[in-house]
């Protein structure tokens, strides 16, 4: 699928240093793509050296599979100083990396506005692309984008990168595996003080592009897990209340969901609480829970707790691991046809789909039908 990527050891290749050249892959292979010690590298630019572009930079220099070449930014003076910092190339415009044959990917990292339009650059370029969530801030940009992709066989990344987490992992294996029984009830909560500690400033608090409250910042990652375990969501009820003078627009976000399974559940989020998170799942044989206070800037642990019908209590706790880079080199993999992702395009639309809703929701104050 696509054009070249990866980081791979081939078991045919010696180590003289010579190219090596899968049979399937041969004519994609770029020229900068050299083979050394059966390792190839899937070259990339990241659009966007804000603090989560620079963050993804700085996660990807201990990659094996994806090395970042150059950098985008409209910010020069900032761009140039990163890019020089960090041994790679700066381009003021888009247009310039999707000129550049070398690149082979795309990432991403824009105010959610441009994502549409950045996306769709991409793919007219033929790059593979992963994207920032949220994917887009309407269905049918959403959905042009995964046509648009598939039409060019772009294997698509997304910037959910919580479904690496150890705890999710586990949350995910005792849900397939049937050991709650019939699942009943998703009960989450995604709450966070840091705008309140740090404001956010321009796009970040414009409600064209952050609408709801805090669902673009963390909502939407809650929300993807949600559908992972109970499916597609069918109607959904949501509410928007100003309470804390802390911050200064709606701070507290109550989200009511009806899936077509039939299961229910709820969300919210606060934006003037310390951090918290929790992850409730209750079946008709037991329940699992899991409760963080750690976060990308707080490497704290997070407990899974739950409960079966032995009546016994568990409890687990997981270190915070990376889980960035993960998502990344997981998307880089399916590029190259090496596994599966675990985001479907169909998923990624979906959850579009249900910030959609939200949002169409408060507005109207009334349940409204997702799709």
């Amino acid at each position: 699928m696509g054009v070249l990527g990866v980081c791979y050891e081939f078991d045919n290749v010696s180590n003289t240093g010579s190219v090596y050249v899968p049979d399937k892959k041969a004519k994609n292979i770029g020229e900068r793509n050299v083979y050394e010690r059966g390792v190839i590298m899937f070259e990339a630019a990241i659009i966007g050296l804000g603090w989560w572009g620079s963050t993804i930079t700085r996660t990807l220099k201990e990659s094996k599979k994806i090395k970042i070449i150059a950098g985008v930014d409209i910010d020069e003076e900032h761009g140039k100083k990163f890019t020089k910092e960090h041994n790679i190339n700066f381009h003021k415009h888009i247009d310039d990396a999707l000129g550049d044959p070398k690149i082979k990917a795309i990432i991403i990292a824009t105010p959610h506005g441009l994502h549409e339009e950045m996306f769709l650059a991409s793919v007219k370029a033929g790059k593979e692309i992963f994207c920032e969530k949220p994917f887009a801030l309407t269905s049918v940009a959403a959905r042009n984008m995964i046509n648009q992709a598939e039409a060019k066989d772009i294997t698509i990344g997304i910037g959910h990168e919580r479904r690496f987490e150890g705890a999710f992992e586990e949350i995910k294996r005792v849900i397939d595996t049937g050991e709650l029984g019939t699942l009943l009830h998703l009960e989450f909560n995604a709450s966070y003080n840091n705008m309140v500690k740090a404001p956010a400033k321009g796009w970040r608090k414009d409600p064209a592009q952050a609408p709801a409250g805090t669902m673009t910042a963390l909502g939407v990652h809650q929300t993807d897990f949600m559908q992972t375990l109970a499916g597609p969501v069918d109607r959904i009820n949501a509410q928007i209340f100003h309470r804390s003078d802390d911050f200064p627009n709606e701070d507290v976000l109550t989200v009511q969901f009806l899936f077509k399974s039939g299961i229910s559940g709820s969300l919210t989020s606060l934006a003037t609480t310390p951090f918290y998170q929790r992850m409730s799942i209750f079946g008709d044989r037991g329940w699992i829970e899991n409760r963080e206070i750690s976060n990308v800037d707080i490497p704290d642990p997070a407990t899974l707790v739950w409960r079966g019908m032995d009546e016994e209590i568990h409890t687990r706790t997981y270190k915070m691991d990376e889980t960035v880079r993960p998502n990344l080199e997981s998307w880089a993999d399916a590029v190259m046809g090496k596994g599966d992702y675990r985001f479907s395009h169909q998923e990624i639309l979906h959850n579009v789909e249900i910030l959609e809703t939200i949002v169409k929701s408060i507005k109207s104050g009334v349940e409204e039908k997702v799709g």
